[in-house]
């Protein structure tokens, strides 16, 4: 405590001097503890999460269905899409792979004819068409099956992100999120809202094809997804940015889709990023294995520009895999650690 100060006896002795009737030295106002507000998160869904819940969505089973377009006819001119897409089946395992293959097409492709260029586009349309019908057909399969009360990594995790207050959901896929995961678990089927960033098989307009940042032959300007009639815009960018919470699940961060996530990852990984709360930004990205988790960290290393390890300074990152034995009881472990 300040000493007492008799300043009527001041004034009484120096009379021309002005002191304020309270004293200007106050005692130091108690610091008030900061007070974390409601956290908004945000969640990212990849083929992975469509994987998890059972449904055939992976690019092999579409080439092994009867929906492939291009089967081997000995009619495809040297060069066309489909013979591209017939040499390169066994090498093509994921859409990352299968878009990789279409951006590669497109920029090698070298002073082609109008009439090749008109053929393959027809080809890129007929493949897209292919692709919506056989998702189509996986995604009633589903519906119609018996999947209530599934309990998978996926189905668990989402029942746990939809009791959050404050979220947003922005789906890779072309399936029906809030469709499948109704049929789930249907007391969350009005809560369930979904962005899809490339389209839905509900709405008809599903995009496929190369990120912007991939160099296309001037010929083939309709292979950028960016370039699709159906493309919209979305609030994805500014929800990473003001997110306090980012949850990725079964989404690969292929290069042909790091226009979405470069900005915030290259930020994360240099400072601290607090929107709201006064703790790091929460990171949390689920994928299958050790081999996949390695391909994920491969893609942080470049939208980082090689400063992963300042991502994992500066935010409260954790890459879960979905088929750890460790991790395999879902429902008993402690959610806290997946949220």
């Amino acid at each position: 405590m300040l000493p007492s100060i008799d300043f009527d006896a001041i004034r009484t002795a120096i009379p021309n001097l002005n002191i304020p009737s309270q004293c200007l030295i106050r005692e130091p106002e108690p610091i008030k503890p900061i007070i974390d507000t409601i956290p908004k998160s945000v969640l990212i869904l990849g083929n992975g999460f469509d994987l998890d819940l059972g449904l055939k969505t992976s690019y092999e089973d579409f080439v092994n269905s009867s929906y492939w377009p291009f089967r081997k006819s000995g009619n495809d001119c040297v060069g066309s899409l489909p013979q591209f897409l017939d040499r390169r089946l066994g090498t093509i395992g994921t859409w990352y792979d299968l878009e990789e293959a279409l951006a590669k097409f497109a920029s090698q492709r070298v002073r082609p004819t109008s009439e090749l260029v008109d053929k393959d586009k027809a080809s890129f349309n007929e493949l897209i068409q292919s692709l919506k019908e056989y998702l189509q057909s996986q995604e009633d399969s589903f519906i119609e099956g018996e999947n209530t009360d599934l309990v998978t990594p996926a189905s668990f995790f989402m029942s746990l992100f939809l009791q959050k207050e404050i979220h947003s959901i922005y789906s890779f896929n072309y399936t029906n999120v809030c469709r499948l995961f109704s049929k789930i678990n249907s007391c969350f089927e009005k809560v369930c809202t979904c962005t899809h960033v490339h389209g839905s098989l509900a709405h008809g307009n599903i995009i496929l094809g190369a990120g912007d940042q991939r160099e296309l032959n001037d010929n083939y300007f309709e292979f950028y997804k960016s370039a699709s009639p159906h493309y919209e815009s979305n609030n994805l960018v500014e929800d990473l940015n003001s997110a306090d919470e980012v949850y990725i699940f079964g989404h690969s961060l292929g290069l042909n889709d790091h226009d979405y996530f470069s900005d915030f990852f290259k930020k994360a990984s240099k400072e601290v990023h607090l929107p709201s709360l006064s703790r790091k930004i929460k990171i949390r990205i689920f994928t299958l294995n050790d081999k996949s988790e390695i391909e994920i960290k491969k893609q942080l290393m470049r939208l980082t520009e090689k400063h992963l390890a300042g991502l994992y300074a500066h935010c409260d990152l954790k890459i879960l895999k979905t088929c750890n034995e460790s991790q395999s009881d879902w429902m008993n472990s402690n959610s806290s650690f997946y949220l």
